[in-house]
C-alpha cells in the first residue's frame, strides 16, 4: 500500500474551513513568499506567525505545500529519512508483554532480528539499532480493560530512519508479521 499523499488525506473543504484557504490559495501565497527555499520549520512559523493558522493546521500546509513542489514525496519525514508505524493490540498485562520486549532472550522467541539496544524506559520502551543504522522503538501502552475485563496492551513500533518509500510497506509487512509472532507467543 502506497504511503498517501496529505492532498488525499485531508479534504478541500476541511482544509478551507480550517484555515481560512484552500491549498491553491495556500501554495500561491507561500510561492510568492520564497518558500520553496525555507526548510519545513521556517515554513510553518510563517504560517503561523504571518497568518495565525494554528500549529497542527500550519504543519498540515508545509507538508502539503513541500509534496506539491517536489521538496518532500509523501511520508517523508523533514529529515529526509521515511518512518513506518504499526501496532497490536494483545490481551495481557504490561507486565506480561514487557520480558518479550526487553529480554533478549524472550524476544528472539518472536523477533527474528539481533539488533543491540540503544535505550531502555522500563516498562514501557525500548530502542534499537537496525543493522541499516534505522532506529526501531517498541513501546508498551495499557488500555482499558476489554467488555469481557481481560487486561490489553497495544504494542507499537516506530521504525524510523527507512531510506525511501520503498521500504516502508516492506518494513510495515515485517513488523505486522513480528507483531503476530508475538501476538501467539503470549498466547501460550
Amino acid at each position: 500500500m502506497a504511503t498517501r499523499s496529505h492532498d488525499q488525506q485531508i479534504g478541500e473543504e476541511r482544509l478551507k474551513e480550517a484555515t481560512g484557504r484552500s491549498r491553491v490559495e495556500w501554495y500561491a501565497l507561500l510561492d510568492e513568499a520564497g518558500a520553496r527555499d525555507w526548510d519545513h520549520t521556517r515554513i510553518a512559523r510563517w504560517l503561523g506567525g504571518e497568518h495565525d493558522v494554528d500549529g497542527w493546521w500550519a504543519q498540515g500546509v508545509t507538508v502539503g505545500y513541500e509534496q506539491s513542489r517536489g521538496l518532500r514525496a509523501p511520508g517523508q519525514r523533514p529529515d529526509g529519512y521515511f518512518e513506518a508505524s504499526v501496532t497490536k493490540t494483545v490481551y495481557v498485562t504490561p507486565a506480561e508483554v514487557w520480558p518479550h520486549l526487553a529480554d533478549d532472550d524472550l524476544r528472539r522467541d518472536w523477533l527474528d532480528v539481533d539488533w543491540p539496544i540503544v535505550g531502555v524506559t522500563e516498562p514501557k520502551a525500548v530502542r534499537f539499532r537496525a543493522d541499516d543504522d534505522s532506529r526501531v522503538l517498541l513501546a508498551v501502552d495499557e488500555l482499558p480493560p476489554g467488555r469481557d475485563g481481560r487486561a490489553k496492551v497495544r504494542v507499537g513500533v516506530a521504525h524510523t530512519r527507512l531510506r525511501d518509500a520503498d521500504e516502508v510497506a516492506e518494513t510495515k509487512k515485517f513488523w505486522r508479521d513480528s507483531l503476530e509472532a508475538l501476538a501467539a507467543v503470549l498466547a501460550r
